[in-house]
């Protein structure tokens, strides 16, 4: 007698633990491709914006990524790296488990991130990364504010980048013109949308 009660009592007791466990466990989705505008390493959290590449119909996505307790974070090789590795001016693919809360930029959580890997200039050693930091850091300058901005389009030419910066706020356009070995911001336009 005492070992059916024993096997009935293990029975309920597997068959409790199973109900209570999650039927189903967060389903991951892909999140925005685009550079990190911003990032928060005491909050753990990343602004990421949508360039030229990947937004649809001049609409540039940009969404806050907290990190999750249970995020991947990988390089192009798909080694692990550290969060603090994850620099503005990067270039991210994303992936969440929640649903974006409805604001501009949206939130959600960060499950998993791809790093790509840096732009090197051709003829220079200063990669792409570094003159996106450098561009965003002089407009926010020039406009006192740290709005949100959207960094559209990268290119390099013989000795500079060249990079195209949206500020959504004021919507205004800057052209800047970064030099690929001093860093020196040569010429800088703007124009309104």
């Amino acid at each position: 007698m005492n070992k059916l009660l024993s096997y009935l009592s293990i029975t309920a007791l597997v068959l409790l633990t199973a109900g209570c466990s999650e039927d189903n466990p967060k389903s991951e989705h892909k999140g925005l491709t685009g550079y990190v505008i911003e990032a928060n390493y005491e909050k753990n959290a990343l602004l990421v914006a949508e360039s030229d590449k990947t937004a649809k119909d001049g609409k540039y996505g940009a969404e806050w990524y907290s990190l999750n307790d249970d995020a991947i974070l990988l390089d192009s090789q798909k080694s692990k790296v550290l969060f603090t590795d994850i620099e503005v001016g990067a270039e991210v693919e994303t992936w969440s488990t929640l649903p974006s809360l409805e604001s501009y930029p949206s939130q959600t959580d960060l499950s998993k991130l791809i790093l790509a890997e840096d732009v090197k200039h051709p003829n220079h050693p200063m990669v792409q990364k570094k003159a996106i930091q450098i561009a965003l850091n002089y407009v926010k300058s020039r406009t006192g504010k740290s709005d949100i901005f959207i960094v559209q389009n990268v290119v390099s030419s013989k000795s500079e980048w060249i990079i195209h910066i949206y500020h959504f706020n004021t919507e205004q356009e800057y052209e800047l013109s970064i030099h690929a070995e001093t860093g020196e911001v040569k010429h800088i336009t703007e124009k309104s949308s």
